[in-house]
């Protein structure tokens, strides 16, 4: 789908060591405070997203889109997150100065086994800096395309008055209701991801993102065959996801986890695709009927 975009690489392996770029905890927090972002600069991240053609739109529109670390490596899925809100007619806007989501400080803190409060605290401050943009907008939502940036999100604004959401979680209606067909029979292999080292960022939580739904997208594709994958972790086992791919000779591997996508991305073998969900859910709505 993004071929544009498909010799762009994602960041290297133990990616935190270029995001941490040895600061410490501290300086990493008010680093955030004055950029927004960890890992780069609000005018890298602008640039980046303005070769995709994803530019901040009108004000007035219901959801904002949060990006987080997904510009920073993901460059297809970001690019097939987009545009498939536009193909479905899904408004939004971008904020004008985006605050990364404190998942950077937290894990800092959780690699080092050292107390996590200050890193939650700095997490919470910043995820309201994006909310409040949100409110003053006029916005009803947020659509987070990180999984991580989701989870600590509803976990420091549970019952938040705009509403906090994984961006797939508002596709869900326009996708029941979309007629979905590839233009030849295809197989892959899913990954359903993200669920176990959210419990990491997340530990005590008694609510989960909508996985199923996402998976139940996939038996609406006409001329789709789908095999699923265990639930492995893909920071613990990534060669045993892609090993049990090839097993049942599947060599497309499709996820609906933006952070899982940039590893699996990463780590594929030789001869292995990795896509991100919307970019396979974009190609099924294009495909000619």
């Amino acid at each position: 789908m993004t071929r544009h975009v498909r010799g762009i690489r994602s960041i290297p392996r133990r990616a935190h060591e270029l995001i941490e770029a040895g600061r410490n905890l501290e300086q990493l927090i008010e680093d955030a405070r004055r950029s927004g972002l960890v890992y780069t600069v609000p005018v890298l991240r602008d640039a980046v997203l303005g070769g995709l053609g994803i530019r901040r739109k009108r004000e007035g529109s219901e959801n904002v889109v949060v990006v987080g670390c997904a510009c920073y490596g993901t460059l297809d899925a970001v690019w097939a997150a987009f545009h498939l809100l536009d193909n479905l007619g899904i408004d939004y806007t971008l904020l004008e100065k985006e605050y990364c989501c404190g998942a950077p400080m937290i894990a800092y803190q959780v690699r080092r086994g050292e107390n996590r409060r200050e890193a939650d605290l700095a997490a919470k401050e910043l995820i309201a800096m994006n909310i409040n943009q949100a409110r003053e907008l006029g916005a009803k939502r947020i659509l987070y395309l990180c999984s991580w940036c989701i989870y600590l999100a509803r976990q420091f604004y549970p019952d938040c008055d705009v509403e906090q959401l994984y961006y797939l979680d508002k596709l869900d209606e326009p996708m029941r209701q979309a007629s979905l067909r590839l233009s030849q029979p295809t197989g892959i292999a899913y990954f359903p991801g993200g669920q176990h080292r959210s419990w990491v960022y997340v530990p005590k939580r008694d609510w989960e993102l909508n996985w199923s739904n996402y998976r139940a997208w996939l038996d609406q594709i006409d001329g789709l065959e789908v095999l699923d994958i265990p639930r492995y972790c893909c920071v613990i086992a990534p060669d045993a996801i892609f090993q049990y791919a090839q097993k049942y000779g599947m060599s497309t591997l499709v996820t609906p986890c933006m952070a899982c996508y940039g590893r699996l991305q990463r780590r594929a073998p030789k001869g292995e695709q990795v896509k991100f969900l919307a970019d396979l859910l974009l190609e099924a709505l294009q495909s000619p009927k």
